[in-house]
C-alpha cells in the first residue's frame, strides 16, 4: 500500500481519511481528540506532540472533513529507521482502521512513503 501526504485516503469502511505533517494550530484538534478517547494531556504536552524534528522522527495527523470543517481522528509519532511509534492515539469510532495505517506509516513499513508537498 503506497501511503502519501497531504493526501485523501480511504479505510476499509470507505471513511476518507487525509495524512499530513502536523501543524501549530492543531492544538484544538489534538485537544478535542484527546477527549473523544478519554484521554487527558497538558498544554505543554500538546505542544510537544505536536512539535518535531523531520530529521530524526517522523510524526503525522490524520483528519477528516466533517461537513464545515476538519476533525482529527489520529495522530501518530515515532522516530525514523523503522522502530515501532511511540505515541499512536486513532479514534476507532469515527476512523475504523485508522490505527494500523498510522502504525505502518511511522514505523516505516509503508513502501513507497513519500512526502507530497
Amino acid at each position: 500500500m503506497v501511503l502519501r501526504l497531504n493526501a485523501h485516503h480511504p479505510l476499509p469502511d470507505g471513511t476518507r481519511v487525509r495524512l499530513r505533517l502536523p501543524h501549530g494550530r492543531d492544538r484544538r484538534l489534538l485537544f478535542d481528540l484527546l477527549g473523544r478517547l478519554g484521554l487527558r494531556a497538558g498544554e505543554l504536552d500538546i505542544v510537544r506532540a505536536l512539535r518535531f524534528d523531520p530529521a530524526t522522527e517522523t510524526v503525522v495527523c490524520a483528519t477528516v472533513w466533517s461537513g464545515s470543517a476538519d476533525t482529527m481522528v489520529g495522530l501518530a509519532a515515532g522516530p525514523r529507521g523503522g522502530r515501532p511509534a511511540r505515541l499512536l492515539l486513532a479514534d476507532e469510532a469515527l476512523a475504523p482502521g485508522l490505527g494500523d495505517v498510522l502504525r505502518m506509516l511511522v514505523d516505516g513499513s509503508a513502501a513507497g512513503r513519500r512526502n507530497a508537498a
